[in-house]
């Protein structure tokens, strides 16, 4: 019998404990912010500008995790298991404070009003980390947009105009809440308990998705990918031992999505907002 399992026996060594892992444990937050900063490099072009708000920007989203652990949010034993949580997310905070303030110092003027914004949503999404409420539908929805956000200021630091800046945002924010409803609405049928809020949230995205299409307004159809793979996980939702190949399945649909907007800034936009 090992001697850590027999009663008196000493308590197991410091260096024995478990490493905690660091790392953001919602996977899909990983597309949900990689995918639209990269796609906006890609379809606008590297700046300096641009290439300190993705530094930034993932900086903050690699310090959440640490944040929850020092703060006891993972539970005790991960925070005593973790004793650089606090060092690591200071660090990462002043790395993204610092190469923000060189973004906020160096941008036009509506780049700056989209960083403030930025910087305001992300300290929202902090905010209801802390107090526990991420994990609800409102709380995703706002991480999502949080998240997502900082493709604005990379795509108008590149030259394009507010209101397409702003419609790229806007097809990011269909695409990802098309998926995160789709997915609780499949972890929601697992449990055998409603699903009824995703299906109508799904209806939403894609009757404004529709309804942006028919008013000939084109890059909307860049979420199609997106919105399809939320409707087949809904009418056909897969066995749990399969969600990790379902999340690699919206991940492509997500890089589909990217490919759709980096070609239409590329090549310019159809439609009344161009």
């Amino acid at each position: 019998m090992n001697d850590a399992m027999v009663v008196g026996a000493p308590p197991l060594p410091t260096s024995a404990v478990a490493v905690v892992s660091l790392k953001p444990k919602e996977h899909g937050a990983y597309a949900i912010v990689m995918i639209p900063l990269f796609s906006a490099l890609l379809s606008v072009g590297p700046s300096w500008v641009g290439a300190a708000i993705v530094v930034a920007s993932l900086a903050g989203f690699f310090a959440h995790e640490p944040i929850l652990v020092a703060m006891g949010h993972r539970g005790g034993r991960a925070q005593r298991g973790a004793p650089g949580a606090r060092a690591l997310a200071s660090g990462l905070l002043g790395l993204a404070v610092a190469v923000g303030a060189f973004a906020l110092w160096s941008a036009d003027p509506p780049t700056r009003i989209a960083l403030i914004a930025c910087l305001a949503l992300s300290t929202i999404c902090f905010a209801i980390a802390i107090v526990r409420l991420h994990r609800t539908l409102g709380g995703q929805l706002l991480g999502v947009a949080g998240l997502s956000l900082p493709c604005m200021p990379i795509l108008l630091d590149g030259g394009l105009d507010r209101s397409n800046s702003l419609l790229v945002w806007l097809v990011w924010l269909l695409g990802f809440a098309s998926t995160t409803l789709a997915v609780r609405g499949v972890i929601a049928m697992q449990k055998r308990q409603t699903a009824v809020t995703s299906w109508i949230g799904l209806g939403i995205t894609t009757a404004a998705t529709v309804g942006l299409v028919v008013n000939q307004v084109w890059l909307p159809l860049a979420a199609v990918p997106m919105i399809v793979g939320g409707w087949v996980l809904m009418f056909w939702p897969p066995p749990a031992k399969h969600l990790r190949r379902v999340g690699w399945t919206l991940v492509a649909a997500t890089m589909l999505t990217a490919l759709g907007i980096i070609s239409a800034v590329v090549l310019g936009f159809s439609g009344p907002i161009a």
